[in-house]
């Protein structure tokens, strides 16, 4: 390889959004079990502008510069896994104890690295990574969704609760959603039986009791979600803050979802791509020189689907 350097957007310290910063950098060497990927799409999550304003300093410990971002696609360019062979399509996931994804280079481990198919396009496949698992472990995993059960899903339109609705419809279950008015009929479309306007409408009062509740907010959403539950029904949350470590009722379980990007789960999720069982929504694309802009939008909450940066 004649590449030296490569551009990355960095942080040198804790900060809001002109903490990022654009800098030159060596190109990094993978290691075993890593694999070097010349990244073409970047997936934003929230966990990107909460670990750049040091919201989790206290799960991911952080030395600086360090560059954020925990999953992309893109090509393979060193790799001594014979299943991620050089020139190979990819979705990966970062370790979020090192160097991340917003760079035109990133290390990923090979263990979270799984081969993009080909009917699956760069944007889509990355909308798949974190935000895919995000909803898979929680509802197909830790909640074990079954035909017939109802769950009610936070967010719906979101990066994650646009696939956890599609994921719970594919197992047969029968879904209520919040979202704002101008995304019900998107996601009435995706499976939702009834959406409800988060700002307006009460979903405690709207919704019948549910078998589960998958919660990416937490806070005053997280503690009136119990409501909803029947007894022995289950809530499976995300990292969203704050959360009563107490649950108000002894009758239902929590699971606190650890998501984890095995190449197995990514192999899973890009499958129903293919086979048009889950439809991935890019709802707003960026370029690599913009990337701030792409945590700003991420930081509103308002966006529909994933955002994406493109990497030239």
């Amino acid at each position: 390889m004649t590449v030296k350097t490569m551009r990355a957007w960095r942080i040198h310290s804790y900060g809001g959004p002109d903490a990022l910063q654009l800098d030159s950098m060596p190109l990094p060497a993978p290691k075993a079990g890593e694999v070097l990927v010349r990244v073409t799409a970047i997936s934003v999550n929230p966990i990107d502008w909460k670990m750049r304003e040091g919201m989790l300093k206290g799960v991911f410990a952080m030395s600086f510069p360090r560059v954020l971002g925990r999953d992309c696609v893109g090509t393979v360019v060193e790799s001594t896994d014979p299943a991620l062979a050089v020139g190979a399509r990819v979705l990966c996931a970062a370790d979020p104890a090192k160097d991340g994804t917003n760079s035109e280079y990133a290390l990923m481990p090979e263990a979270q690295t799984a081969l993009v198919p080909d009917p699956v396009s760069d944007a889509d496949a990355a909308c798949l990574g974190v935000s895919g698992v995000s909803a898979w472990i929680p509802l197909m995993e830790d909640a074990n969704i079954q035909a017939g059960q109802r769950v009610l899903i936070h967010a719906g339109a979101g990066g994650v609760g646009h696939i956890a609705i599609q994921l719970a419809r594919l197992r047969g279950a029968e879904i209520y959603a919040t979202c704002s008015s101008s995304n019900a009929d998107y996601v009435r479309s995706l499976g939702a039986v009834r959406t409800i306007d988060y700002r307006t409408e009460d979903f405690v009062a709207l919704t019948p009791p549910c078998d589960a509740v998958l919660d990416v907010m937490g806070g005053e959403t997280n503690r009136r979600s119990y409501s909803v539950l029947k007894p022995g029904g289950v809530l499976v949350r995300l990292s969203a803050a704050p959360v009563d470590p107490t649950p108000p009722r002894d009758d239902v379980r929590t699971v606190f979802s650890r998501i984890g990007c095995t190449r197995a789960r990514l192999e899973a999720l890009l499958a129903l791509a293919v086979d048009g069982k889950l439809v991935p929504l890019v709802g707003k694309s960026v370029s690599f020189a913009d990337l701030p802009s792409a945590y700003a939008a991420s930081q509103t909450g308002h966006v529909r689907g994933k955002i994406i940066v493109t990497v030239p």
